[in-house]
């Protein structure tokens, strides 16, 4: 499966960094979900936009999935957390939990690339 976006003439005239909206990423969310319902977690923006959107995937026997959209970038710690976040690239990796909420692995899923999303399963 994949998702090609075509990158944004600002986009590669500048060499800026494309900041993805709230309803890109949500739109990214759902075609890796596949219908599946989600919950949020947590979500940050800055003055630039959305940089941190975490939501859960629950399953039928009690693990969980955890999508995580991060922008690239350094950010201050969040409230209750000593260390900030770092990203090297603007993407969504999602981790894997059982019943007992012991991860069990995890990997990207998406990443944006030259302005577009790929999708990476």
């Amino acid at each position: 499966m994949s998702q090609e976006g075509a990158p944004q003439k600002e986009y590669l005239e500048t060499g800026l960094e494309r900041i993805p909206t709230t309803e890109e990423v949500r739109t990214v969310f759902e075609q890796l979900l596949e219908g599946k319902e989600f919950e949020e977690a947590r979500k940050h923006e800055d003055e630039k936009g959305l940089w941190l959107w975490e939501i859960i995937v629950k399953g039928q026997d009690g693990s969980y999935s955890e999508y995580a959209y991060v922008r690239k970038g350094r950010y201050a710690p969040l409230p209750g957390k000593s260390r900030g976040i770092e990203a090297r690239d603007t993407a969504v990796c999602v981790a894997f939990y059982d019943a007992d909420g012991m991860p069990g692995g995890g990997e990207t899923v998406a990443r944006l690339e030259e302005g577009a999303w790929k999708i990476l399963l």
